[in-house]
């Protein structure tokens, strides 16, 4: 009896273990994608539905790595040893120079930790940025900074619809074969590599469509890399993931600075035509775009980078209507706080601008500073009975002075008032005319012929930049000039070679 009883036992056991694997492999059904069919095939169980809704892992059948699969396994719950290990690997390989070993050491690593992010991040900056100027050749360098942007194009298959990778793509893309040294090098070869391209598309980015063709309808790494920017911000709209590894300030900038920085690749290449002109447009209409979108300040309001203008009014305005209320108490605190300087910053301060000595500037920038009078000051010195009526335009003053503030600081990491500027100008015809002639000037003195043409192309583009800095102040204040600081060297020596002095500044 016993006997029989044990059978029956196991008998209950194996059948309750077989009637359990019937849920469990219905949870964990992988999908399948079956073109053949019209709904395209199975969405698999619900654990493979839910990876697929929250982009966790490979959801489909097709996506699942049997290598990556079985070294997780293998590792018998030590992955994140086994992870170290090979880091240690990888360093030293990066260390001893064995490139090889060291592809070959990441691509375990992505075996073993496939969604952790850093890994991707970290090993393509590697690739592209430390291993690749290890070669003298610029072709292979090329090669190395490509199998970067690869790797980060394999994180985005393991991690889809990551915004981080998406952008990280885009910044490789457009940066790292824009900005390079040997940026003219890489940028011809961009054009030209079909391989990279055949990438691309099977990755989603047409290489060729409008959007990504120069003007020598080529595909244009600045244009290519706004493609994977769009497709960052649309992954941020669709799948509402937070923004990782950059502020949505910079995040947000990324397509359309690459439009500016394609139109201005462009013009040293020698595209000065309508292309050129409606490039600038673009760009012009993408930076405003940017400059309406709504971002995060980090002292917990949303602000817009475009509304400075708007906001500084109302302060003003604001400050103004204060005034009136307290009349002559802004006047009368300032004049307290000035009979409080020194007598050295009290002469510095009556003395003329062009003739303080520099040792007087600086004490009157310290003593502006000192007499200077908040809002705050002549609220608290208004009279008693217009107070009531003035806080609340205190009030409203201060929270626009803020976010007045915050635009500013944030408006000067992304230098955006020089660049809408730059936009609205470089697409004049002055500014485009000015860019050519500099161009062949430049082109004229290095073949070494026809000094005196190229001395009338530079003079006439000096003439041209004149008026585009008048039109344009911001032009003056930024690094981009340094374009022209260098073709102003060249026409320096052009002039030498004709014995010619150069110009004294006429300011």
């Amino acid at each position: 009896m016993s006997r029989n009883a044990s059978f029956v036992r196991k008998v209950m056991y194996i059948t309750a273990i077989a009637l359990l694997l019937l849920p469990l492999a219905a949870l964990s059904q992988p999908a399948a994608v079956d073109p053949t069919k019209a709904d395209g095939g199975s969405p698999g169980g619900v654990l493979s539905q839910l990876r697929t809704e929250y982009n966790l892992s490979q959801a489909e059948l097709g996506e699942i790595d049997p290598a990556s699969e079985t070294m997780k396994l293998a590792t018998l719950g030590l992955r994140g040893v086994a992870a170290n290990v090979l880091w240690i690997y990888a360093n030293h390989y990066k260390k001893v120079e064995d490139w090889d070993k060291l592809e070959l050491t990441v691509q375990q690593i992505i075996r073993l930790q496939p969604n952790f992010l850093e890994v991707w991040d970290f090993q393509a900056h590697n690739l592209s940025y430390n291993v690749s100027v290890e070669f003298d050749d610029y072709r292979m360098r090329y090669q190395w900074v490509k199998k970067g942007i690869d790797f980060l194009i394999l994180g985005t298959h393991y991690n889809r619809q990551e915004p981080g990778l998406l952008n990280q793509v885009g910044w490789y893309t457009g940066q790292k074969v824009g900005r390079s040294d040997e940026q003219k090098q890489f940028r011809r070869m961009f054009k030209t590599d079909a391989d990279f391209h055949e990438l691309f598309r099977k990755n989603g980015v047409e290489v060729d469509q409008d959007e990504a063709l120069g003007p020598d309808v080529k595909p244009d790494n600045w244009l290519v890399a706004r493609l994977w920017f769009n497709r960052a911000v649309e992954a941020v709209a669709s799948t509402n993931r937070p923004i990782r590894g950059k502020a949505p300030l910079l995040f947000y900038s990324g397509g359309p600075m690459s439009l500016i920085n394609g139109s201005a690749a462009a013009q040293k290449d020698g595209y000065f035509g309508e292309r050129s002109q409606i490039s600038w447009q673009r760009a012009a209409d993408e930076w405003r775009a940017y400059g309406n979108r709504e971002l995060p300040a980090t002292e917990g309001f949303t602000f817009r980078l475009n509304e400075y203008e708007e906001r500084q009014a109302r302060v003003d305005q604001l400050r103004a209507d204060i005034d009136r209320l307290a009349p002559g108490a802004r006047a009368e605190i300032r004049k307290e706080k000035a009979g409080k300087l020194s007598p050295a910053m009290q002469a510095a301060l009556e003395k003329a601008a062009d003739k303080r000595t520099p040792e007087e500037a600086g004490m009157v920038y310290q003593a502006e500073y000192e007499i200077s009078v908040t809002d705050r000051e002549v609220f608290d010195k208004a009279p008693r009975e217009k107070r009531p009526e003035i806080r609340p335009l205190f009030e409203e003053l201060e929270n626009d002075q803020a976010v007045a503030n915050s635009i500013s600081r944030n408006r000067q990491i992304v230098n955006f008032e020089y660049w809408r500027t730059r936009c609205d100008a470089e697409r004049t015809k002055l500014a485009l005319d000015a860019r050519r002639n500099v161009y062949e000037a430049d082109r004229l003195f290095a073949s070494g012929e026809k000094f005196n043409e190229a001395r009338k192309q530079y003079e006439a583009a000096w003439d041209a930049w004149a008026q585009v800095f008048k039109d344009h102040p911001p032009l003056m204040d930024n690094a981009e000039a340094q374009d022209l600081i260098e073709s102003i060297g060249r026409y320096r020596d052009l002039l030498n070679q004709l014995d010619e002095k150069f110009p004294a500044d006429s300011s």
